[in-house]
C-alpha cells in the first residue's frame, strides 16, 4: 500500500508540475505580450477588482471543496448537494456585485469601471459551474486530466486576449483574458470531468461539512481580503498607474513563488489527507515537502532580486521600470510565503482548521494597524510592511506547528536553512558579477548562469538531501498508476 501511494504521489507530482508549470509559463508569456501592448493604467483598472473576484471565489466554494477532498468516502449526494450550493452562491454573488459595480467605480473615481466590473464578475458564475468537477479530479489524483484542461483553457484565453490587444490596445483585452479562460475551463471540466450532478440536495450533507468548512472559509475570507487589498488601497490612495506597476511586480514575484508552492501543495494536501491518521509518517512526508520547496524557492527568488532590472526592462520595456524596486522587495516575501501555505494545509489535514482561523484573525488585526500607520507614507512603506507581515506569519506558523503537530521549530530550521545559506552565497557571487556587466542582456544572462552553477555546485558539495532526491527522480524508473477515476 505504501509503495502504491509512493508511485501515485510521484505520478501526481509529475503531472502537477506539468500543469502548474504550463499554466505559469502561459500566463507569464501572455502577460509579457499584453504588457507590451497595453499600459500600466489598463492593468491597474483590472487590478483594483482583484479583491472582489478572489473573495467571491472563496465564498462560492465555501470550504466545501476541501471538505469533500478530505472525506474518504464522499457520496453522490455529497457532490450534488455541494454543486447546487456552489452554483447558487455564485449567482447570488454576481447579482450583488452587478448592482454595486457603480458604487465601486465612484469610490475609486474610475467611471468606466462599472461596465468592466459587470463583465469581469461573470467569471464567478463560471467558477461555480466547475468547482465539483475539479474537486473530484483532485480527490482521485487525476492530475493528468486537470493539466490538459487548465493548459488548453489558458492557451485559448490568452490567444483571444492577445488578438484583441493587437487590434484595439485597450483594457478590454484583460477582461477577455479572464472571462475566456474561466469559460473554456468550465466547459472542458464538464466535457472531460465525467461527472454530472444528480437531482439530489440534502441539507444534512452541508451540515456534515459545516464544522470543518466554516472555519476554513473564515480563514479563506481573511486571506482573500488582505492578500488582495493592496491594489484597492493603492488605487484609492495613489493612482491606477501605480496599481499597474504594483500588479506587474507582484505577478513577476508570484509566478515562481506560486508555481513552486502550488506544485507541491496540490499533491501534498490529498496525499497528507490520505494518511492523516498515521501521524509520524505524515510529519515525515511533510518535512520532505518543506525541504523540497526550500531547495527551489530560495535560489529562484534570490536570483529574481539580483536580475530584476534587466529582466523587467528586456521583457516589458522601459515603461515598466518603476515596478523594479517593488519587485525586488516583494521577492523577499515570496521566498517565505510557500511555507505558510504548507502549514495552512497541514493544520487543515489534521482537522484543525480552527487554528488557521484564530491565528489569521490576530495577524490580520495587526496587519490592519500596520496599514493604517503606513498608508500615508507611500507604496514602499506598504510593501515593507507586507514583507514583515510574511516573516511574522511564518514564525507564528512554526510555533503553532510545534504545539499541535510536534514538528519543532528546530526541525523546520534544519529543513530550510542549508538551502537559504547556499542561495545567499550564490546570490552574493552573482551580484558581484552583475556589477561588472555593462549591457542589459549581459546583466541578465551572465549573473544567471553564474548563480545556477554556484548554487548547484555548492548544493552537491554540501550533500544537500534534495540533490539526492532529484537524482533518484530522474534516474529511477517508476510505473505510474494506470487508471484515473
Amino acid at each position: 500500500m505504501r509503495e502504491n501511494l509512493k508511485k501515485r504521489t510521484l505520478n501526481a507530482l509529475v503531472w502537477s508540475f506539468i500543469d502548474k508549470c504550463g499554466q505559469q509559463l502561459l500566463y507569464f508569456a501572455s502577460g509579457i505580450v499584453l504588457a507590451n501592448l497595453l499600459t500600466p493604467e489598463d492593468f491597474g483598472k483590472v487590478g483594483v477588482l482583484t479583491l472582489f473576484i478572489t473573495l467571491s471565489g472563496i465564498l462560492t466554494d465555501s470550504g466545501f471543496g476541501s471538505a469533500l477532498i478530505r472525506k474518504k468516502e464522499a457520496t453522490e449526494a455529497d457532490y450534488s448537494t455541494v454543486f447546487y450550493f456552489n452554483l447558487l452562491v455564485g449567482v447570488v454573488l454576481y447579482g450583488i456585485l452587478f448592482f454595486t459595480a457603480p458604487v465601486i467605480a465612484r469610490f475609486l473615481e474610475i467611471p468606466e469601471l462599472t461596465l468592466i466590473a459587470r463583465l469581469l464578475f461573470l467569471s464567478i458564475v463560471f467558477q461555480g459551474f466547475g468547482l465539483i468537477q475539479q474537486v473530484r479530479l483532485t480527490k482521485h489524483i487525476a492530475f493528468s486530466r486537470l493539466a490538459r484542461i487548465n493548459i488548453i483553457a489558458i492557451l485559448g484565453g490568452s490567444l483571444l486576449a492577445i488578438f484583441h490587444a493587437l487590434y484595439y490596445r485597450n483594457v478590454w483585452a484583460l477582461v477577455v483574458l479572464q472571462l475566456s479562460i474561466a469559460a473554456i475551463r468550465t466547459l472542458l471540466l464538464w466535457l472531460f470531468g465525467r461527472w454530472r450532478p444528480r437531482p439530489i440536495f440534502r441539507k444534512s450533507a452541508l451540515d456534515e461539512f459545516f464544522a470543518y468548512s466554516s472555519r476554513l472559509i473564515g480563514t479563506g475570507i481573511l486571506n482573500a481580503i488582505y492578500n488582495n487589498i493592496y491594489p484597492l488601497l493603492i488605487g484609492k490612495g495613489y493612482s491606477t498607474v501605480t496599481v499597474g506597476y504594483y500588479m506587474q511586480a507582484h505577478k513577476f514575484q508570484e509566478a515562481p513563488s506560486s508555481l513552486i508552492s502550488l506544485i507541491f501543495r496540490s499533491v501534498a494536501f490529498p496525499v497528507l489527507s490520505a494518511i492523516h491518521d498515521e501521524h509520524e509518517r505524515m510529519i515525515r512526508i511533510f518535512r520532505k515537502y518543506i525541504h523540497a520547496v526550500a531547495f527551489f524557492i530560495f535560489p529562484v527568488m534570490t536570483l529574481c532580486i539580483v536580475v530584476a532590472e534587466p529582466l523587467v526592462r528586456i521583457l516589458l520595456s522601459d515603461k515598466w521600470i518603476e515596478s523594479i524596486p517593488y519587485l525586488q522587495r516583494l521577492c523577499i516575501a515570496g521566498a517565505f510565503s510557500p511555507f505558510i501555505i504548507l502549514y495552512y494545509d497541514l493544520f487543515n489535514t489534521i482537522g484543525r482548521s480552527d487554528i488557521n482561523l484564530k491565528t489569521e484573525l490576530v495577524k490580520k488585526l495587526l496587519l490592519t494597524g500596520g496599514i493604517i500607520l503606513c498608508f500615508g507614507h507611500g507604496v514602499f512603506a506598504l510593501i515593507w510592511l507586507w514583507v514583515g507581515y510574511t516573516l511574522a506569519s511564518l514564525a507564528a506558523s512554526t510555533l503553532l506547528g510545534r504545539r499541535f503537530t510536534g514538528y519543532r521549530v528546530g526541525q523546520f530550521a534544519a529543513d530550510i536553512v542549508p538551502c537559504l545559506l547556499l542561495a545567499l552565497v550564490a546570490g552574493g557571487i552573482a551580484w558581484a558579477s552583475y556589477a561588472l556587466c555593462h549591457t542589459l542582456l549581459s546583466k541578465l544572462l551572465i549573473p544567471t548562469a553564474i548563480y545556477i552553477f554556484v548554487y548547484l555546485l555548492t548544493a552537491r558539495v554540501a550533500k544537500i538531501e534534495m540533490w539526492k532526491e532529484i537524482r533518484i527522480l530522474f534516474t529511477r524508473e517508476s510505473t505510474p498508476p494506470t487508471s484515473e477515476k
